[in-house]
């Protein structure tokens, strides 16, 4: 067994934490005291990917807990998809369609966790790239929670719907065709150029937007537009990390890649 400071390894089958040593000590200065959270925070860290980088730790880690984060709101909108009430109005069957391609969507992000590959290289995202990734995919959910009164027209709705419909297809397909390579984080994991990605380089990011256009048909609210904006940054932000993580693990593959093929439009690198 190998020993090193308030880390945690793996022995065998079980998890261990060294028992000779503890995590780092909060200072009683001023200066320690407001450190003390960060000091604490990259002693996690470094326990983290110590686990990670074992078999087991990152099957468990990189496999089972985020299939298991990304499950929950999966049920949930499978419980309200299976007992909510519907009328036969267009506006409601196209509201249950775009139900149905998200309830999809999760199911295969689920899926695609569960038995995605290893990283190629054993270098994590660092600080920014990672909040970056994680900032862009969770910020729409805060448009349920911003002040905006409905006042859609039925058929702005339906223009939206069908809009976010095929924004969501269009990722499944891209994700169908990712398959074990799928991460949140920049960290190759492959290089995929067939499918969808024989036309732009990340289709998956073009899906959401085109999902992101839907909803800001929806909902026309300078609040909206502001979360619409910071989006787009956001996803191209996450392009540009990811394609230093492939260039790194692909340096002659993925150059000629991408001399050929657009970055989110077709055409257009």
């Amino acid at each position: 067994m190998t020993r090193s400071k308030g880390v945690i390894h793996m022995v065998g089958s079980p998890l261990r934490l060294n028992s000779d040593v503890s995590a780092p000590s909060v200072l009683t200065s001023p200066v320690g005291s407001r450190m003390a959270p960060l000091r604490v925070w990259y002693w996690l860290v470094r326990a983290f990917h110590d686990v990670e980088s074992t078999r087991l730790g990152g099957v468990l880690l990189g496999n089972v807990w985020p299939a298991y984060v990304f499950a929950l709101p999966l049920a949930a909108r499978l419980w309200g998809f299976l007992h909510n009430q519907r009328d036969g109005s267009l506006h409601a069957q196209a509201q249950w369609l775009q139900e149905l391609v998200t309830i999809i969507f999760l199911a295969l992000v689920v899926l695609l966790f569960a038995i995605r590959r290893r990283r190629i290289s054993r270098e994590h995202a660092t600080f920014v790239p990672g909040l970056v990734a994680l900032v862009g995919t969770f910020l729409l959910n805060v448009v349920a929670y911003l002040p905006v009164e409905d006042t859609t027209s039925t058929e702005a709705l339906l223009v939206s719907s069908a809009i976010v419909i095929v924004g969501t297809l269009w990722t499944i397909w891209s994700l169908a065709f990712l398959g074990r390579c799928f991460g949140l984080f920049p960290e190759a994991r492959g290089l995929v150029q067939s499918g969808p990605y024989r036309l732009v380089r990340h289709p998956v990011y073009l899906g959401e937007l085109i999902s992101a256009v839907g909803m800001l048909v929806a909902k026309p609210h300078p609040l909206i537009v502001l979360v619409f904006g910071v989006f787009v940054a956001l996803q191209y932000g996450r392009t540009v990390y990811e394609e230093r993580a492939l260039r790194a693990a692909f340096p002659e593959a993925y150059t000629a890649y991408a001399a050929r093929v657009g970055r989110l439009i077709p055409g257009l690198r």
